[in-house]
């Protein structure tokens, strides 16, 4: 049991840092410790691959918002798969997905699933109800395009 509590907790560790270092801290350059040369993103649609595909989704997310942040609310670990509950926030202030910037500031949940090997993510899974913000988003994004709107008629 020792074994496998001390890989949890490694698997856990690694987890921690990708989020808090290099999601919120900005530090892209770690995403060669922790991700693995062949790590895959699995979704809807093709996901990002290896460290450079990752730095350019966090590019993109940056652009969109700046001041982006994951908190992890729940993490578990067991064998080779860590699962964390995210709650994430940040303020459109760049351009998204074809919308422009709305000022808005909005808030997401995630579930995250990753597979680990010899200290790195080989492979992510991920579940957010993303499409809900972005929604959310087109919608401001035309009530501030509409004259009529912008004047309370």
């Amino acid at each position: 049991m020792g074994m496998t509590e001390s890989l949890e907790t490694t698997n856990k560790a690694v987890v921690e840092c990708l989020v808090r270092d290099i999601v919120n801290g900005g530090q892209v350059d770690l995403l060669d410790e922790v991700l693995a040369d062949d790590f895959i993103a699995h979704g809807v649609g093709p996901g990002p691959s290896g460290a450079d595909g990752m730095r350019r989704l966090i590019a993109a997310w940056r652009t969109a918002f700046p001041d982006w942040q994951d908190h992890i609310e729940e993490i578990v670990a067991e064998g080779d798969l860590v699962v964390i509950k995210i709650a994430a926030r940040g303020t459109h202030t760049g351009p998204l997905l074809g919308i422009e910037p709305t000022g808005e500031a909005v808030q997401w949940g995630m579930i995250e699933m990753v597979r680990l090997a010899d200290g790195k993510i080989t492979e992510q899974w991920g579940y957010s109800d993303f499409s809900e913000v972005v929604r959310r988003l087109r919608e401001v994004a035309a009530s501030q395009l509409d004259p009529e709107t912008e004047q309370g008629v």
